[in-house]
């Protein structure tokens, strides 16, 4: 029996999973209002009423949330959504609340017009990227790329640094939801040192941030590092931006093979408005055999896909593979160029 001095909305609890947890107490009658300020107190009966009204979708609590002034509420849900306790101690919940979606819908709170006051939310998870506990920080930086504030930008870019990686991985995703121009160096920097897993997520944000990001892309495709062009070059062909149209045709011969094959698939999304620039790399340029292979295959698919260049461009491909290639290549590109421009055929993006 529970000692006459302690109220249900004191009732503490053990973690869940310990021999012997107790269930929770009924969910009662206690006002919204109520369990609002006493959540921000740090109770934890009132904290898990709360949030089983806030996923039953009742109207009064997420009033009770919006019309609350103090940020120890959203602190203490903060803490929740990353490690499922209350104002630093556990507690028993139903298990409606244990679910991943129940985290999600919590999480929305901080989202313009779902909840909490929108300063009051950012400034919260502003402070939750200097928490002690990086499951904390890690949230804090996921929501921030929900709200999707400009402000926000460059706190993430400095939590970009933070020694733990999932951190960095939910900073960086965040900066490609605002798709804020000025997160590109830091983005890019970073690059340089990240591991797959990392790079992939860095590679989404900056190809999330598009054109902006275009111009510092282009200066990295000069890089002698080969992970850092490999990952260029699939950005670049991922943004689909005409003014990467030029390198792109330029990496068809890097002395990375992975890279040049990577352009060619890149360069296949731009149909006939590679013919002309690639006909001149295969005219100016010596043909080696890994041009061949890559510039063979996009002409090739150009011309599968639209009938009325395989004419013109057939007969290079076939001069590629010929023994003489080194050769006939530059003269069929030439003669190619000639026809199709006589014939009105050469497309070139304004």
């Amino acid at each position: 029996m529970m000692p006459s001095h302690q109220s249900p909305e004191d009732f503490t609890i053990t973690p869940p999973g310990s021999e012997g947890t107790p269930a929770p107490p009924a969910i009662g009658i206690t006002p919204p209002q109520v369990l609002a300020r006493d959540a921000a107190e740090g109770r934890r009966g009132a904290a898990w009423r709360l949030l089983h009204w806030i996923i039953e979708g009742n109207p009064q609590a997420f009033l009770a949330i919006s019309s609350l002034d103090d940020d120890r509420l959203a602190r203490h849900m903060l803490e929740f959504i990353a490690l499922g306790t209350w104002a630093g101690k556990p507690f028993v919940v139903p298990a409606s609340l244990r679910l991943p979606l129940a985290r999600t819908q919590l999480r929305t709170l901080f989202l313009p017009g779902s909840g909490m006051d929108t300063l009051r939310a950012e400034r919260v998870l502003l402070a939750g990227l200097h928490d002690r506990r990086a499951a904390v920080r890690e949230n804090a930086a996921q929501t921030l790329g929900l709200m999707g504030r400009a402000s926000a930008v460059a706190p993430l870019i400095e939590t970009l640094r933070d020694p733990v990686i999932t951190v960095q991985w939910q900073a960086a995703k965040a900066l490609g939801q605002i798709g804020s121009e000025a997160a590109v160096p830091a983005l890019l920097n970073m690059l340089h040192t990240a591991d797959e897993q990392l790079a992939g997520q860095v590679s989404h944000a900056l190809v999330q941030i598009g054109p902006a990001a275009v111009p510092a892309l282009l200066k990295e495709c000069d890089s002698p590092s080969p992970w850092i062009r490999w990952h260029c070059i699939r950005m670049l062909s991922e943004i689909h931006d005409y003014r990467a149209l030029p390198t792109l045709v330029q990496a068809l011969r890097d002395t990375n093979h992975s890279i040049a094959w990577l352009a060619a698939r890149g360069l296949t999304r731009y149909g006939k408005w590679c013919i002309e620039p690639v006909l001149r790399l295969l005219i100016l340029t010596e043909t080696s055999p890994w041009l061949v292979e890559t510039a063979s295959y996009l002409l090739h698919d150009i011309y599968t896909r639209d009938q009325k260049f395989k004419p013109y461009l057939e007969p290079v491909v076939h001069s590629m593979h010929d023994v003489a290639y080194r050769i006939g290549t530059p003269n069929a590109a030439r003669k190619a160029l000639t026809r199709l421009t006589s014939d009105g055929l050469i497309a070139t993006p304004s």
